[in-house]
């Protein structure tokens, strides 16, 4: 079943989105895209009322899929990851995880 991995940036940290779309989000896509991270929407609040100041939505095939690019990423590339985020964001995301159940156009 297709899964959609829903990431949130808290509205009240301190977070760059032109480094985060232009320098985070191209180091992690090539190394997902093996273990099946299909497409991503990265979506920026338009006002103060939406509690995160980035939504990023990315598709996987399975919850399998994902748990397998976690398991499989090298430490050391994680470790990239985590430690770049002091680059655009001084507070940890929200991360979870629906089940599409249906769609449309």
């Amino acid at each position: 079943m297709a899964i959609t991995m829903i990431i949130g940036y808290p509205n009240d940290s301190n977070f760059n989105p032109e480094y985060y779309l232009n320098h985070h989000l191209p180091i992690v896509t090539p190394i997902w895209k093996p273990f099946g991270m299909g497409t991503y929407r990265a979506m920026a609040a338009t006002d103060s009322k939406s509690p995160y100041a980035m939504l990023v939505e990315i598709e996987w095939p399975s919850m399998e899929a994902v748990q397998r690019a976690q398991a499989e990423t090298p430490a050391e590339t994680s470790q990239k990851f985590m430690d770049d985020m002091k680059n655009f964001t001084d507070k940890d995301p929200v991360v979870w995880f629906m089940e599409q159940k249906a769609g449309g156009s």
